[in-house]
This record gives structure tokens, sequence and C-alpha cells, in this order.
């Protein structure tokens, strides 16, 4: 999956300018309900991201600032501008990395030939589509098999022939003595009765989470 489908537009996005004031900024900020704010120049380019940590910090940091003045100064002067983009196209799995990697609030999208911000991807909107994915909301079996090769079949056919759905699969080499986890996600009437079924079948079946 594309990160376009989680991404906010710019048409719909709350930006900061250049030229706003820290006061203006931090009213932008506030009714977007958010930490941070991409800025942008005149030309809707991408130049950087503002956040109230930064305003913050640099306010209690000075010795000589009154608030009057300090409400005054531009965004320009707080604002962090060595940061990643990225484009449209990329997959979810890469829009995480670049989020957890850089520990940012939200990962912002430019057009590949002038750079003008197309929207953001927020952190908030990645994490609930990545419960999605992995069906965090359903119950969750931890199935520890050797010899790997064809299990995966024959634990799909367990599962549906139980009347259950797999929502997700994640398989791990533990790389201890061929030994495979493999943890799978359900949707089931019965989770005893396909938990037996499984075991009946040899696999031993580790961990149980509804």
């Amino acid at each position: 999956m594309h990160v376009k489908s989680l991404m906010i537009p710019f048409e719909e996005l709350q930006v900061l300018r250049t030229t706003d004031t820290v006061e203006e900024a931090l009213r932008h900020i506030e009714s977007a309900n958010l930490l941070s704010l991409p800025v942008v120049d005149q030309h809707n380019v991408f130049v950087g991201v503002l956040s109230k940590r930064y305003i913050f910090e640099d306010f209690y940091k000075g010795d000589n600032y009154d608030k009057a003045s300090f409400n005054k100064r531009l965004v320009q002067t707080f604002m962090r501008t060595k940061l990643p983009v990225t484009e449209e196209n990329i997959y979810i799995e890469e829009a995480a990395l670049f989020l957890f990697e850089n520990r940012m609030q939200f990962l912002p999208i430019v057009d590949e030939h002038n750079h003008k911000l197309k929207g953001i991807i927020p952190n908030n909107a990645l994490l609930k589509k990545y419960k999605d994915i992995f069906g965090i909301k359903h119950p969750r079996l931890v199935i520890y098999v050797y010899d790997f090769k064809g299990k995966m079949a024959q634990i799909i056919n367990i599962v549906n022939k139980n009347g259950g759905n797999i929502r997700n699969i994640v398989q791990v080499d533990t790389e201890v003595m061929g030994l495979t986890e493999i943890t799978l996600r359900v949707e089931c009437k019965d989770l005893d009765k396909l938990v037996r079924h499984l075991e009946q079948h040899s696999f031993e079946v580790r961990e149980i989470s509804e």
C-alpha cells in the first residue's frame, strides 16, 4: 500500500509561512491540535517544520526576551530545515521507517519536480493503519514448527476448516535448530477448537491471547 491513501492533502492542511510570526504560528498549531506544522514559502515549496517545542526551548534559553517582542519574531528563525521528505509513491513500510528513524510527528510529501508540499502523513494515521494490517484487535496464536516447508499451507487449511479467517501472518526464523515462529491473528468463533485441531496435527501452539 502506498502512503498516498493516508496523506492529508495540502488543500486540507494548515501550514505555516516563513513570514508568519511566533504568535500566529502558535495559534495555528493549537487550532490544528498538533505539536508541529510544515512550513512553506510563498510558492508552497516545503522549507521546514516548526514545533512548539522549538519555540519554547528558545524562549526559556533566552536571557533578554520579553513576551511581546518574542511573539513578533518570524517562523523562519525557529524552524528546522534539514528534514527528510519523500514522494507519494512510497510504501507505508518505508514511511514508517522514515518516521521512526527521524522521530518526526509527520512525514512531508513533496512533488518530485518542484518540491512543492503535496501533503503530510501524520504518525498517528500510520500507526492506525499498522494496527489494521496486523489485526491487533483479533486473537493471537504463536506456533513453533520445525521443517517449515509446506507447514504454512497446512496451517491455513486447518484454520479454514474450522471456520476461521486469518487477518495477519508473521513468520520469524528463530535461528535455533531450524525452528520457525509463526504468529497468526485470526477471526474464529471457537478458538479452543482451532487450537485443538492445530495440536492434533502436531503444531505446537506456544501462546494464545484473545
